[in-house]
């Protein structure tokens, strides 16, 4: 939610604000943006957004509600994918199914792969 500065040094949110997108309101959506145009937005914005490898990411647009899907390495790169589609002009709603890999799942980071393999394992005890 967006702060405003109050007296006495403390934040109070603005109606109709997000939390860091001062200028966004409804006035500011554009009801005719084509699904086409806010898909390209977002595909570019996660080229530049270093938290997001694009590649993982999968999206569908439909009447302005962005859907994204795939697996990424870390809850970060799944945040900033959902605030990346949620700052895009036109768009009216975002479903983020992005789940998160685990250590030693398929996109998961190779160094927490590798911190895992070379976890000692415990050998089964005989009874």
């Amino acid at each position: 939610m967006a702060m405003q500065q109050g007296g006495g040094g403390t934040a109070a949110p603005t109606a109709g604000a997000r939390y860091y997108c001062l200028d966004y309101d409804i006035y500011n959506v554009n009801p005719n943006r084509s699904d086409e145009d806010i898909r390209k937005e977002i595909e570019l914005t996660f080229v530049w957004d270093t938290w997001v490898n694009y590649d993982e990411v999968k999206m569908e647009v439909r009447n302005g509600i962005v859907t994204l899907g795939g697996t990424v390495s870390s809850v970060i790169s799944k945040r900033s994918a959902g605030d990346d589609a949620w700052d895009t002009v036109g768009v009216m709603d975002v479903v983020n199914n992005i789940m998160v890999a685990q250590p030693g799942q398929a996109g998961a980071p190779k160094q927490a792969r590798a911190k895992q393999e070379r976890r000692p394992q415990k050998e089964a005890q005989p009874a």
